[in-house]
């Protein structure tokens, strides 16, 4: 396929442009009727190269690392995002069994689901929250000391007071009247908006503990309290001024238009966004022209056993695919979607596990199912080789046939040019143009005006006979003319209308004599592309998959991963059991409706 046409129909046909960069996956998902349907979903992009070269065709793209070039841009510490990790504890871990059997009751559940029942939804919601604090998920617990909502209130307050004394320049040159360093901290999660339903809120502790670690009170802002432009700009103006030094907000809240950057020393994630792009915009609140500081900190908060740092990381790996594509990076043939969601059982199942081998088995069920594309991409390919090869020897077949016939037409043609031209109409012979077009005209247009069907010898030109047909062809139901030059092995068409000329007709047998030479070289090309074909595709056949081994491995690998998991599934029941009747009482499963500051994606 040529580049211009690719071009052309990806622009103007989606399906055409879906077939050539987008790969597709089907699993079974869970209806809301209890029962199982295959689902097919756009999963990854393919071809992106070419994709890119597509877009680049028309689009301008200037990366972060490009601005860097360009801009006087905050230098971040330690070179990239720092994640700061929270050991889980053993309430923690328990927490998360009880997760696991509300997963397996909902697979078990055959019928639809009803008001009241427990949903997937809910599932990876509560186990988002607990891995912040455990007091969204159960009434009555204290404060733990060592989660990672703690351990950010803790590195706001450092960075706060290492960062007090900073004096900043307004844009006249004078300084501010008010010292010190201002902060951002985002989540989606533990907004202000779930405190009546979960009781807990992340937002007010995080205002109260700094509050009694000596923060003022009124430096400490919560940006979903700003709703109207107006009142957005002078918060900012206040942040800019260093009457706020602290500002919580969300990523729909606080992710753009937010221009407070001049004195942000530190950015926080207490929780971990859905997609790459909504890091982009949290980071870029910070990471911007005109911040003052020389060096920031972007951190980010896990809490390990739970989903957070694999979250980080598959965002982290989408992001660098991402931008490797957009730079033209050719050797990037292959990008997930990045708006694109795993199976809901599989989601809910890794939040709701700290045993790292359920982690290893998601990342060997994602090996085995793309080793197995490639499996049958490879059994495909061998199909189309076998197809390319036969048509290659197919085409070099009749290009020795015609190169034979045509090199005896050459041989029998006579000249026609200039003085030269002679030619016979209807057993008379001319040696004017004019004359024989003319005399050639009116008999093939008689032939039309009687519309009988047959075939007739009518002319003869440089050796060669020239036919007239009257047939019905099968665009039209009307019989129709056509002219033909018998040659050997096939004839010519020439083509013939109401409006051709006398001269024009001539000129057109000429031409098609004429052609001989350019046909003859035309098939001697065909038979050196396609032995250059035929070399190139026979290697290839009954060539085996060349992963075959490392299918078989990982297959194996997770085989006995399976068994090692069942081995312990009973004894981890048996250990939740155990705990069941000394933990504090389970709040009761989140609502959908909280998903207004959570997942864009799963709302």
């Amino acid at each position: 396929m040529q580049p211009d046409t690719l071009g052309e129909r990806g622009l103007h046909e989606f399906d055409a442009w879906a077939a050539t960069f987008g790969d597709s996956k089907t699993e079974l998902e869970l209806q809301p009727s209890g029962t199982y349907k295959p689902v097919t979903r756009f999963a990854e992009f393919v071809n992106v190269a070419d994709l890119m070269a597509m877009f680049r065709s028309f689009a301008d793209v200037v990366s972060k690392t490009d601005l860097r070039g360009y801009l006087k841009l905050p230098r971040i510490e330690g070179g990239q995002r720092q994640i700061i990790t929270a050991e889980p504890s053993r309430t923690f871990k328990w927490y998360q069994r009880v997760l696991a059997r509300r997963i397996k009751q909902i697979e078990e559940r055959k019928r639809r689901p009803e008001k009241g029942d427990d949903i997937l939804l809910s599932v990876i919601t509560d186990g988002r929250h607990a891995a912040i604090d455990l007091r969204f998920v159960l009434e009555g617990y204290q404060d733990e000391e060592a989660n990672k909502l703690n351990a950010l209130v803790a590195k706001v307050h450092a960075v706060w007071r290492d960062n007090r004394d900073i004096l900043y320049i307004r844009p006249d040159g004078t300084p501010f009247p008010i010292r010190g360093a201002a902060q951002m901290i985002f989540s989606d999660l533990g907004t202000l908006n779930v405190e009546a339903r979960r009781g807990f809120s992340a937002y007010r502790w995080i205002r109260d503990s700094l509050v009694a670690r000596g923060i003022p009170a009124e430096q400490i802002a919560y940006m979903q309290d700003y709703k109207k432009s107006a009142a957005k700009q002078r918060l900012f103006a206040d942040v800019n001024a260093g009457r706020i030094t602290v500002l919580i907000g969300s990523s729909e809240t606080m992710g753009t238009g937010v221009n407070a950057q001049l004195r942000l020393k530190a950015l926080h994630h207490l929780d971990v966004p859905w997609l790459p792009s909504q890091i982009e915009q949290r980071d870029g609140r910070i990471e911007r022209q005109g911040n003052q500081n020389e060096e920031i900190g972007v951190y980010a908060y896990a809490t390990l056993g739970s989903t957070d740092a694999t979250m980080w990381q598959n965002n982290e790996r989408k992001q660098r695919f991402i931008n490797a594509a957009l730079s033209g990076d050719r050797s990037v043939r292959r990008i997930e979607d990045a708006g694109s969601q795993v199976s809901q059982f599989a989601m809910a199942k890794a939040i709701a596990s700290g045993d790292p081998r359920l982690m290893q088995k998601a990342g060997l069920e994602a090996e085995i199912a793309r080793l197995q594309r490639q499996e049958s991409a490879h059994f495909d390919d061998q199909h189309a080789v076998r197809s390319q090869l036969a048509a290659a020897r197919r085409a070099m077949t009749t290009s020795e046939r015609r190169i034979g016939e045509i090199e005896r037409d050459i041989a029998t043609r006579t000249p026609t040019k200039g003085d030269l031209f002679a030619m016979t109409v209807n057993k008379t012979s001319y040696t004017e143009r004019s004359k024989a077009g003319g005399a050639l005209l009116n008999l093939l247009r008689n032939l039309d005006v009687e519309q009988k069907q047959g075939e007739w010898v009518v002319a003869s030109l440089g050796g060669f006979r020239v036919s007239a047909q009257v047939v019905k062809t099968w665009r039209s139901k009307e019989l129709q003319v056509l002219v033909t030059l018998d040659r050997t092995g096939e004839e010519t068409e020439i083509p013939f209308s109401a409006d051709l000329t006398a001269l024009g007709l001539i000129s057109r047998l000429e031409h098609a004599l004429d052609h001989f030479d350019a046909e003859l070289a035309e098939h001697r090309r065909n038979i050196v592309e396609n032995t250059r074909r035929v070399a190139d595709y026979e290697p290839r056949i009954g060539g085996g998959f060349a992963l075959a081994a490392e299918l078989a491995s990982k297959s194996a690998d997770m085989a006995a991963l399976e068994v090692s998991l069942a081995a312990t599934a009973e004894q981890a029941d048996a250990d939740a059991d155990d705990l069941d009747g000394i933990m504090p009482r389970l709040r009761g499963s989140s609502c959908d409706a909280e998903l207004e500051d959570e997942d864009p994606e799963a709302a």
